[in-house]
């Protein structure tokens, strides 16, 4: 029948289906259940109502015992904190990240640091506290001592 979702097909209902029920993404959805900015209240609320409707809540335990994924990726970045707004790039840079991630429900982790060791630092202490289950490195240079170091 037409309509119908998840458990009324017979089949467990998913993301996908709250996300079509509320009208939004799945990203979205993420968003409002991991009590992320960049979802309105109305629409929170909505999607909200959509998974109740549905009977649908995230399986957060079973996500994280079926192989500890990490669903975070992590950049840190050599620049000083003042040059960022001179670099017209790099908003639209983190915004694109963003974009790709919210859709995989996964989030971006940010530092600024003061320079290639400090990166170095950084990125190694997240992969080793687990923080992380990705990297992005940016301004690669031939024999980039970054590229090794992770």
């Amino acid at each position: 029948m037409d309509g119908e979702v998840g458990a009324e097909r017979g089949r467990r209902v998913t993301i996908r289906d709250v996300a079509a029920r509320a009208g939004v993404s799945k990203g979205a959805v993420s968003l409002a259940f991991n009590d992320r900015p960049g979802v309105s209240p109305a629409t929170r609320d909505r999607i909200f109502a959509a998974a109740r409707e549905l009977g649908w809540a995230p399986h957060l335990s079973a996500r994280s015992l079926a192989g500890s994924r990490v669903d975070t990726v992590g950049l840190a970045i050599a620049r000083p904190a003042r040059m960022l707004g001179l670099e017209p790039w790099f908003m639209e840079f983190v915004s694109g990240i963003e974009s790709v991630l919210v859709e995989r429900s996964c989030s971006l982790l940010l530092r600024l640091v003061r320079d290639v060791e400090e990166e170095i630092a950084v990125q190694q202490a997240w992969w080793r506290g687990r923080q992380v289950g990705g990297s992005i490195l940016v301004d690669l240079r031939d024999g980039d001592p970054r590229v090794p170091a992770l």
